[in-house]
């Protein structure tokens, strides 16, 4: 027969170094720290009593609340996909159950969001590092993003504006070094274009457009 012992709360005390983290006794003796959300949302007090059970349970739920502030501290930083959060806690060796509740409830709270994440990603080269369509998707994919998402945050409608903005300064940069021809200026700045994902076609046409606009501009070399 199975006995079931019973535990007192004998003492909550807040940690020192961590404000936020509360260090619980029972029956006197330090049994775990916990955090004081997850205290008062199991409304944890006084003289409770606590079962064997009650204390797995708890130790359950607090390694949840940790990779959950784990997950979101790592999210702070830029907004993730849900493959990167899953990675990052699996570097972090919390186990699979715990992950798939934490991303769970990231869901829910909109915190992890894979569409979101590559609207995000897709302005967010736009405007600071512009890169082709398929440069894009293949970001994208290494995030892990579904291909359904991928297809409908990007779109290749746009890609001669962005090498055109991606190139510019390039150019100009190119034009600045001493005896540059055509033939040096195009083999540079379309190496340029292309590792950013611009395909062959588009890049040929863009080299063209900027080496004629700094002709137009009256570059001595050009």
């Amino acid at each position: 027969m199975c006995y079931s012992i019973s535990m007192r709360i004998t003492a909550l005390e807040q940690q020192a170094h961590s404000p936020e983290r509360v260090n619980l006794y029972l029956d006197g003796i330090f049994a775990l720290g916990i955090s004081a959300e997850l205290m008062l949302k199991l409304d944890l007090h006084l003289d409770q009593e606590i079962s064997d059970a009650d204390l797995e349970q708890l130790k359950s739920e607090e390694a949840r609340q940790q990779a959950v502030e784990r997950a979101i501290n790592y999210l702070s930083f830029r907004p993730r996909s849900q493959a990167e959060v899953r990675r990052y806690l699996r570097k972090k060796e919390t186990p699979p159950e715990i992950i798939e509740a934490v991303l769970e409830r990231l869901g829910r709270l909109d915190y992890v969001n894979d569409r979101a994440f590559a609207s995000f990603w897709v302005e967010n080269r736009e405007q600071f590092n512009p890169r082709g369509s398929q440069a894009l998707r293949n970001e994208l994919r290494l995030k892990g993003v579904e291909r359904e998402i991928i297809d409908e945050a990007v779109s290749d409608e746009h890609d001669e504006e962005l090498a055109l903005r991606a190139g510019r300064k390039k150019a100009r940069s190119l034009l600045q070094t001493p005896e540059m021809d055509y033939a040096k200026f195009r083999n540079r700045l379309g190496g340029f274009l292309a590792r950013r994902g611009f395909s062959y076609e588009l890049t040929a046409r863009v080299v063209r457009t900027l080496w004629q606009e700094s002709k137009e501009e009256g570059n001595p070399d050009a």
